[in-house]
């Protein structure tokens, strides 16, 4: 007898809570609209902010880094004609 009164409370709470989640669901929903909208402006304001300016940083460090890049794979080629020099002016 206790076990379907228990099973029976548990069934009930189930049902209520579903109701209650059903009705209060418009509810929660406009409650939190106003703070998604807030993180919705502050994640543009950072985007704009920080990620904006460091892009641009990063292509323009990116532009400056590719020339010497170049030049460094050119080294041994280098290096082998300024030996090649050295010992021609040597003799």
């Amino acid at each position: 007898m206790e076990v379907i009164a228990i099973l029976s409370i548990i069934l009930l709470t189930i049902v209520l809570l579903k109701i209650f989640s059903i009705i209060l669901h418009t509810g929660a929903f406009l409650l939190v609209l106003p703070i998604k909208i807030l993180s919705l402006i502050l994640a543009i304001v950072i985007f704009v902010l920080v990620l904006v300016p460091l892009g641009i940083v990063g292509a323009i460090a990116g532009i400056l880094v590719v020339p010497l890049v170049l030049l460094v794979l050119l080294l041994p080629v280098f290096l082998i004609f300024y030996g090649l020099y050295l010992l021609i002016n040597r003799s």
